[in-house]
């Protein structure tokens, strides 16, 4: 199953217990907020299908279109929760609460895994004007840091734009508040962009 270049397709959600058991998956790995980047191991999920106009993404490749506030699957039955430039396009409080879900889907043992914009380097990259990077736009050359203050403003898509920037310390604050360890947190990372965005690993 997949989403790519289909828009406004109307499907049933499938569980991801019952996908898994389908598709003979014995690890459940979940990558959300997927948009056009698929990877092998894990179950794309995401609950939007490619818009032309979207210069954010160029594809929607889910294995399952599902709303990732909700998850459709048993607690405790997760292995790993993958999010790759996702948080930030929710608010803040809402985020917490999703962070709890997941927390309640994973095993005990189970890995969050997340990468994402950095306030403090944002601001940072900002601060540094034309000596940082920057990206064409639509609305014209822009700092890479500012970028990620408010995400794309130009494709007039509502789940485009970026809601809540997290620092480290607050980011880490709020996943041991729920209950997580968090193992790894840096700004050297395999994605994106080195320096500027945050790489998190927490386990339940």
């Amino acid at each position: 199953m997949t989403g790519r270049n289909t828009p406004n397709k109307k499907q049933r959600p499938m569980n991801i217990n019952k996908y898994c058991l389908i598709n003979k998956i014995n690890a459940i790995n979940l990558h959300l907020g997927c948009g056009g980047v698929r990877i092998e191991g894990w179950v794309n999920i995401d609950n939007y299908d490619y818009e032309e106009h979207d210069t954010s993404r160029d594809g929607a490749e889910y294995d399952i279109k599902m709303d990732i506030r909700n998850l459709d699957v048993l607690d405790d039955t997760v292995d790993r929760i993958l999010l790759v430039h996702t948080v930030e396009h929710f608010v803040r409080w809402e985020m917490v609460d999703m962070l709890t879900h997941y927390y309640e889907k994973l095993k005990t043992g189970g890995e969050l895994i997340v990468e994402m914009p950095d306030l403090d380097k944002c601001i940072e990259w900002y601060l540094m004007g034309k000596k940082a990077k920057h990206m064409e736009t639509p609305l014209g050359m822009l700092n890479m840091g500012f970028t990620q203050f408010y995400g794309n403003q130009w494709s007039k898509l509502d789940y485009e734009t970026h809601r809540y920037v997290w620092t480290k310390g607050e980011f880490k604050a709020v996943l041991e508040e729920i209950g997580f360890s968090v193992e790894v947190i840096t700004n050297d990372i395999s994605s994106h962009e080195t320096g500027r965005d945050m790489h998190v690993v927490a386990k339940k």
